[in-house]
């Protein structure tokens, strides 16, 4: 199985082997400036899941010293297409906003709210809510990877 995910101006796309692995609500500050939004709604698969290679326009770009996220933007819309992530040899999860899926497309739902310290308004919701830096990180990672276990 596979799913194109394109940018709003659909001129970037992706291509996504399998399903979807999580989904989750950051709320960082650096999510808020590049998705120009109090917070961006994420699917995480794992980096291999990604067909390569990717159109070579997209410009990627890191917003803060390692640990970082490499950011790819469509050049004709400035909005992001799928960011990478690497986290051990051969091993790295992506991020594509859950925007860029198509419509029909049935997506997880989110799991937690990452950053929520940095957020623009309460949420009302039953999600579990991490704050800061570290804790944000391994919410989200450790439930990629128990996702992926439980999955095989």
């Amino acid at each position: 199985m596979q799913t194109s995910c394109s940018c709003p101006c659909e001129e970037s796309e992706v291509i996504v082997k399998n399903h979807p692995v999580i989904r989750f609500i950051c709320h960082c500050k650096i999510c808020q400036e590049v998705y120009r939004k109090p917070f961006a709604d994420i699917v995480a698969v794992r980096s291999n899941q990604v067909i390569k290679p990717i159109n070579p326009t997209i410009r990627f770009a890191k917003h803060r010293f390692p640990p970082a996220v490499n950011r790819g933007f469509c050049p004709s819309c400035n909005s992001p297409v799928v960011a990478f992530l690497p986290l051990a040899p051969a091993f790295g999860l992506s991020f594509i906003p859950a925007e860029n899926f198509s419509k029909d497309y049935e997506l997880p739902k989110p799991v937690l709210h990452s950053f929520y310290d940095r957020r623009v308004d309460d949420v009302d919701d039953n999600l579990p809510k991490f704050n800061g830096y570290w804790p944000s990180q391994w919410a989200v990672s450790s439930r990629f990877v128990s996702t992926i276990l439980r999955l095989g």
